[in-house]
């Protein structure tokens, strides 16, 4: 009898074990109970250890210092700076984070970049990027100061492009050196303070280091050729702040995929203030007016296929979150303006902007046709018939994608916080608002990309390039030149406002300082 009792005992041990196990096989995010934090740091799903491709925490932490960007990546697509670590994207990392919720007083947080999400199962730390890492802008309103990180913005100094280059690049399994990797993973634990048992050492020397690269190959050459160094299939060279939208999804959610040729490169919009949008058409071409679906599809370009591992509900904190997220005031961030030309500027912004722009407006939110634009189609003709209906067939029992459409044009959209908004048009074509009051023909052709010292003079910023040089240089800035071939960078149309005198245009710019 009390042998039985044993074996009863034993099983439920084992049972209630594997059980245990089985709740806690995709392991837990880190929570925030601040919501700012939460933005920054939270998970969205791309942590998930069967998302697209989580990485094991101090496998990338190492990364960039054992391979410093600028040296292990072909010299035509490497950041033309000389930084070891992720900052040479233009990701920003804080002093300290704040702690996740449930830490102990004694542990620091792990240390990573804004954008950056952790989840630990059984034991391993995986990372996996978030909305921050493309909706945030930074900005300096002289040289001398420190960047100003600004929630929800346009990424205007990421170059998303160059970082998962840099991965590829760095975790090749041709030339990733593991002991290496791996002393530099065990200094960096001890540094934190975390050192590694003996069997997180093995797991990463002899399972994760060698199993990583062959997992990221597979995805380079199935989904990512669009970027690929040596592709037929690349796209032209982002730069910061930009993104093709979606040759990505062409690439997953379609049957067969399509790989066509088209450059729907793009800015980053920004995702504040979306309780003003609420009914108006998303994305630059409008090709839904439903907040969630528009969080989810962007959420999924780093999930992947397994469509059932995106965080429905921390994704929901997030949209619930931006949907009250303020914009940003010129005169907080950068300085007063004028008054007096503000008060001449408003009329003129009704006359000749309100009925596009302004929340009042008749046509605000709506698409308007590319024939009366005049500005590039690339983009629009990126988003092709057969990803609607790709797009349209996902969801789980949490959410369903149905409103996806084509459309024949760009959105209307609100100017709130459009002093930081820059560059300008969809395609980030032309640098400064006061370019954009000038006809197409005497915009910058050229211009750098990347810095984000601000010019307060023409609302925007700084794209000149360095001084004393016969030819535009843009040093560590990407250089943007509006007539590439077959680059979608094209600079024409939006003639609004275009015919103003030189005095009307400086009263409108200053207006517009203060939306």
């Amino acid at each position: 009898m009390k042998r039985r009792f044993l074996w009863w005992v034993v099983i439920a041990g084992l049972l209630l074990s594997a059980l245990w196990v089985w709740n806690h096989r995709f392991g837990q995010p880190d929570d925030f109970a601040d919501m700012a934090a939460q933005y920054k740091y939270g998970s969205t799903g791309s942590d998930h250890p069967l998302a697209r491709a989580p990485l094991p925490y101090w496998l990338w932490k190492v990364l960039p210092e054992v391979y410093p960007p600028y040296q292990v990546m072909p010299r035509t697509v490497a950041p033309k700076n000389e930084i070891k670590g992720y900052g040479a994207f233009g990701l920003v990392s804080e002093a300290s984070m704040e702690r996740p919720v449930g830490m102990a007083e004694d542990q620091a947080p792990l240390e990573r970049p804004i954008g950056f999400s952790k989840r630990r199962v059984f034991g391993i730390d995986l990372v996996g990027v978030n909305c921050a890492f493309c909706h945030l802008s930074t900005v300096r309103k002289d040289a001398t100061q420190a960047p100003q990180v600004v929630l929800g913005g346009t990424g205007n100094a990421v170059d998303i492009e160059q970082y998962f280059l840099f991965l590829f690049a760095a975790l090749d399994g041709k030339n990733l050196d593991a002991d290496k990797v791996m002393s530099a993973v065990i200094k960096e634990a001890n540094r934190q303070n975390r050192p590694l048992g003996w069997v997180d050492r093995l797991l990463y020397r002899y399972i994760l280091i060698p199993l990583i690269p062959r997992v990221l190959a597979k995805i380079e050459i199935d989904n990512f050729d669009f970027i690929a160094v040596n592709s037929a299939t690349r796209l032209p060279d982002f730069g910061p702040g930009r993104v093709d939208t979606w040759s990505l999804y062409k690439r997953i959610f379609v049957e067969p995929p399509q790989r066509d040729p088209i450059p729907g490169i793009v800015d980053f919009p920004s995702i504040w203030n979306q309780k003003a949008r609420a009914g108006m058409r998303m994305h630059w071409d409008g090709n839904t007016d439903i907040l969630e679906e528009r969080n989810i599809v962007s959420a999924l370009a780093v999930i992947g296929k397994n469509i059932g591992y995106l965080d429905y509900a921390r994704l929901t904190r997030t949209t619930d979150w931006i949907f009250g997220l303020l914009p940003p005031r010129y005169v907080d961030r950068i300085g007063p303006v004028r008054q007096d030309l503000v008060a001449r500027g408003a009329p003129l912004f009704r006359e000749h902007c309100a009925e596009c722009h302004a929340s009042d407006g008749l046509r605000i939110g709506r698409v308007e046709p590319l024939q009366d634009l005049g500005t590039n189609p690339t983009r629009l003709q990126d988003f092709t018939p057969e990803l609607a209906a790709g797009l349209n067939r996902l969801g789980t029992d949490e959410w369903k994608l149905r409103n996806f459409k084509l459309q024949d044009g760009y959105v209307n959209t609100l100017l709130d916080g459009i002093w930081l908004r820059a560059p300008y048009l969809h395609n980030g074509s032309v640098p400064t608002l006061r370019d954009l009051l000038n006809e197409p023909e005497l915009r910058p052709r050229r211009f750098c990309r990347g810095n984000d010292l601000f010019d307060s003079q023409n609302v925007g910023y700084v794209s000149t390039g360095l001084p004393g040089k016969a030819e535009l240089d843009c040093g560590v800035y990407f250089l943007y030149d509006t007539q590439e071939e077959h680059g979608g960078n094209g600079n024409g149309g939006h003639l609004y406002g275009t015919g103003l005198s030189a005095e009307d245009k400086d009263a409108l710019i200053e207006f517009l300082k203060t939306q």
